[in-house]
């Protein structure tokens, strides 16, 4: 019901009104009344009526002037002035302030009832106009939040040229340029708002493609930089699952790329990385202190190296790859026994993800693996650490190689290609995608899906495993080993060895000798 309060000079008038009309019966709340502007104001202010009928002619502050202020001060509010003056000059200046009716004394009863109702039917009608637009902002800024939404889940997938995302970035407002990029996946188990000073604090976009989930395109002008920011924010994280168990952060962060076309690169490697660590999370969920402590050291070890190398690595790589891995156990270190036992589980909860991620967690596989790993618990020198890794690997890579042709015909095509032509230096997505004769943005949203690569990341991987194993078993110059494995630049081809394997050249030369004794 709406409220309405009286403002006249005349008792006799406030009284008449307020006894004539049976208030509830109408529809309406009789909330009070007062004798001129200045009482009114207060009492107004208090009981906040959504009708307000005053006179004109008043001592202290008149009808007119309570009118402007209320107008200002609650511009919803509606006005009906009374007046006994039937003057042009009163009723343009009520015009002027836009109240909204205006009627002579004397009015009886029943005309100001239907008056009421009129300007009670009118605030009806503007609260469903004010309600169906905000209805209708509220779905326009939802459309703009799901184009948004849609528009930088589909840029991660890889689905847009460079010109093809500046342009869509512009029309939908966002700022996309820039040098360098990398990705952060976020999954919180209960609240999104603890992670907001991510956005709060750096430059970033941020999305979600399903609840509780949030991703940040996080970008800037310095790779190091970035590279910094990863790694203080990756503490931050760890940090806040210290402090708030109730509130666990299941998370994975990207490599820094340059380049939009980077961006796919690195969001898939968060993706893998946070699905890998949901698993580990979901087995170590009950920890002690030792736990803890095993757990911070384990912080040494890349997931994504082993997760490469299960996709990607050859059985004659095993060995070194096994070596390089837990050289961290080698390096005397360790400070708690628990520390060995964490980095096999950690080991081998990944790989068995990796099968069933797959499909190829058949039952004789997965026996074999529980057979493997009932032997961690009693591993005691970095010598059975190593044999462990081996016979787990040799495990997984044949069992890998024979379910290759579970790919998709396309994607088959693409990486026989691939391992058949990846010493030119012309090969690109577009010259795969033209081999196998299906569309550019189709293969590389297939490839991605299929393999947990990009195409270009899968090629950079085939090429520097191909160098890595001219660099064990020749003497060539490094120049002449980068244009052998399709790179014309040497220069490009060391920083590209440098950054997939963390070493130089030189370093990895040495590095095999040292293995070799």
């Amino acid at each position: 019901m709406k409220k309405i309060f009286l403002v006249d000079d005349e008792m006799a008038i406030r009284e008449g009104i307020g006894k004539s009309i049976d208030w509830n019966r109408e529809g309406f709340i009789y909330c009070g009344d007062a004798s001129d502007g200045e009482i009114a104001l207060p009492l107004i202010e208090k009981h906040q009526p959504d009708i307000v009928i005053t006179d004109i002619k008043m001592p202290f502050i008149d009808g007119l002037e309570l009118s402007r202020i209320l107008r200002e001060k609650m511009p919803s509010l509606k006005i009906i002035i009374l007046s006994g003056h039937d003057e042009f000059e009163y009723a343009r200046e009520a015009m002027r302030i836009q109240v909204t009716e205006y009627c002579l004394k004397p009015v009886s009863s029943q005309d100001l009832l239907t008056i009421l109702k009129k300007v009670s039917t009118k605030i009806d009608e503007e609260e469903i106009n004010i309600k169906r637009l905000s209805d209708l902002e509220n779905q326009v800024l939802q459309n703009k939040s799901a184009s948004r939404d849609k528009f930088l889940y589909e840029l991660c997938e890889g689905l847009y040229t460079f010109s093809e995302a500046i342009k869509e970035a512009s029309n939908l407002n966002m700022n996309l340029i820039s040098s360098y990029y990398y990705i952060i996946i976020i999954e919180c188990t209960i609240d999104l708002d603890s992670i907001n000073w991510i956005e709060d604090e750096y430059d970033c976009l941020r999305f979600s493609r399903k609840l509780k989930e949030s991703i940040f395109i996080m970008m800037g002008e310095s790779k190091q930089t970035l590279e910094r920011e990863s790694e203080i924010i990756r503490q931050r994280l760890l940090a806040h699952e210290e402090l708030h168990p109730e509130n666990p952060l299941i998370f994975g962060i990207g490599r820094v790329e340059s380049r939009i076309q980077g961006i796919t690169l690195s969001f898939s490697e968060a993706d893998e990385e946070k699905s890998y660590s949901t698993i580990i999370h979901k087995y170590s969920s009950k920890e002690t202190e030792i736990d803890i402590e095993s757990k911070k050291e384990m912080q040494h070890f890349n997931r994504r190296d082993l997760i490469d190398f299960l996709k990607f690595g050859l059985s004659s790589d095993i060995s070194s790859f096994a070596r390089s891995y837990s050289s961290y156990l080698e390096k005397g270190n360790v400070r708690s026994p628990f520390t060995t036992y964490y980095f096999l589980m950690d080991f081998t909860i990944t790989i068995s993800h990796y099968l069933k991620e797959l499909e190829m967690d058949n039952l004789e596989v997965m026996q074999e693996i529980n057979q493997l790993e009932m032997k961690a618990s009693w591993i005691r020198n970095y010598h059975e650490v190593l044999t462990y890794i081996e016979e787990m690997l040799h495990l997984v890579i044949s069992t890998r190689d024979r379910f290759t042709s579970k790919y998709s015909s396309s994607v088959q095509m693409a990486v026989d290609y691939i391992n058949e032509n990846f010493s030119d230096s012309q090969l690109s997505l577009q010259t795969v995608a033209d081999a196998v004769n299906v569309s550019a943005s189709y293969l590389s949203h297939m490839f991605s899906q299929e393999t947990g690569k990009t195409l270009i990341e899968y090629l950079t991987y085939t090429r520097i495993e191909s160098a890595k194993d001219l660099l064990k078993t020749t003497n060539n110059k490094t120049y002449e080993i980068a244009h052998q494995v399709g790179y014309s630049d040497s220069h490009y081809f060391c920083r590209t060895f440098k950054k997939v394997t963390g070493l130089t050249t030189k370093q990895f030369k040495n590095q095999k000798q040292v293995f070799s004794i």
